[in-house]
């Protein structure tokens, strides 16, 4: 899927309008993982999002020494997106369940855009921000279930 055609259909974006996007791609590029291959592994470098253009990823977790896959995602879904705004250690590791194709915005270019196109990044900025509070309630909703599942 190119870019220009996966941009408007992702969350992240939906806020942008118009040439917005055109713009946007300047600041973006494609990458590609075999099957099998790590994105990136928990505690690592985080500096960059990315958005799955064809493919699946696992998003796994360490814990009590083994580890968990903890989510499936696939094509339109996107993966970092508190390292664009805070460029901290992955807090998960991603493997590739295929082959993968994905279209990465890195901090630095965020913070190009950012200078450049200040409303335009303030609009991305909203769509991750959304973003990540949909994800919090998400996960605040999940724990309470567990926890009253165990009282």
């Amino acid at each position: 899927m190119a870019v220009q055609d996966l941009l408007p259909k992702l969350e992240v974006f939906n806020f942008l309008e118009g040439d917005d996007y055109k713009i946007i791609e300047k600041y973006m590029f494609n990458h590609e993982y075999d099957e099998g291959n790590y994105v990136f592994k928990e505690g690592g470098h985080g500096g960059y999002m990315f958005f799955i253009a064809e493919g699946e990823v696992e998003i796994i977790k360490q814990f009590d020494d083994k580890r968990h896959t903890i989510a499936t995602l696939t094509t339109g879904r996107s993966v970092g997106e508190m390292s664009l705004i805070d460029g901290s250690p992955r807090s998960a590791t991603v493997r590739a369940k295929t082959k993968l194709k994905l279209i990465v915005l890195k901090h630095e270019d965020f913070t190009k855009l950012n200078e450049e196109n200040p409303a335009i990044a303030n609009k991305v900025l909203m769509g991750v921000c959304s973003l990540l509070s949909k994800n919090l309630r998400d996960t605040n909703n999940r724990f309470t279930e567990q926890l009253l599942s165990i009282c």
